[in-house]
């Protein structure tokens, strides 16, 4: 089902709605006890206020995508493994990555809209490990979504894990390879 929901979005969306507002207007029915008008007029506003909700929160992310992108940056997330249990070895921290030949800055941030927080880290990247694995299950606490990869790096501060969307992992090897000479990836 996923890769078919990957396959046709739009057509995934639409059947999602259709789903949402016959259980809405069903809803409405049954618990509500409205006439089939009313729940039908019920179900048609909660639906229409849901889609907009979301409308807004897809811009807004695009926005920002489009501003990082501008900038040569984009949205990670880094946790350090060798980290004592209980502070940041388990946790991904949110951000903005700008990489630069043979280093990266790690710019914490937060919400959506990636507004900056806390110190930036500056990273000098000695080597990437050459496995690029996907982000799931309990490893995936605090990442928003799934679709994550992650990629394990040894950097002038010890080992650094940095997970970000395929498209993102794949520009980084770029800009870093440019640097001193890397291995991996």
């Amino acid at each position: 089902m996923t890769k078919w929901v990957r396959r046709h979005p739009y057509l995934a969306l639409a059947f999602g709605y259709v789903i949402v507002f016959v259980c809405v207007t069903a809803a409405g029915l049954v618990i509500g006890g409205r006439d089939l008008v009313d729940a039908l007029l019920s179900a048609f506003m909660n639906t229409l206020i849901y889609w907009l909700v979301t409308l807004v929160h897809l811009r807004n992310r695009r926005k920002t995508k489009q501003r990082l992108d501008e900038n040569g940056q984009f949205r990670a997330f880094i946790r350090y493994p060798d980290s004592r249990p209980g502070s940041l070895s388990g946790i991904w921290n949110q951000g903005i990555a700008t990489p630069d030949a043979g280093s990266i800055r790690f710019q914490p941030a937060v919400y959506d809209s990636l507004e900056p927080s806390g110190r930036a880290a500056e990273f000098k990247v000695q080597e990437v490990l050459p496995d690029r694995r996907k982000v799931s299950g309990k490893d995936r606490k605090y990442l928003p979504t799934s679709g994550y990869c992650a990629v394990t790096m040894l950097t002038d501060g010890g080992k650094v894990e940095l997970a970000a969307s395929p498209e993102s992992l794949d520009r980084l090897a770029k800009v870093l390879v440019s640097g001193p000479a890397q291995r991996g990836f």
